[in-house]
């Protein structure tokens, strides 16, 4: 198994991500859930990656487009 090394810095709260994507944060466990978002729990609480936030941002687009 490949050993992956995580700093805090590295992680943000499921309330920071979701002001980042400005999305609501139940919007964020959603993501988690449906498997589009990965998450690290730790010690029970759910942290997001910040390379993970800025692929959302990345990949974001208006509301009301489809691709």
């Amino acid at each position: 198994m490949k050993e992956i090394k995580v700093t805090t810095n590295d992680l943000m709260s499921v309330q920071d991500a979701a002001k980042e994507l400005g999305c609501h944060r139940y919007q964020v466990y959603r993501w988690i859930d449906y498997g589009k978002m990965l998450s690290i729990r730790l010690g029970g609480v759910l942290f997001i990656p910040v390379s993970e936030v800025e692929r959302f941002k990345k990949n974001s687009q208006p509301a009301g487009v489809k691709k």
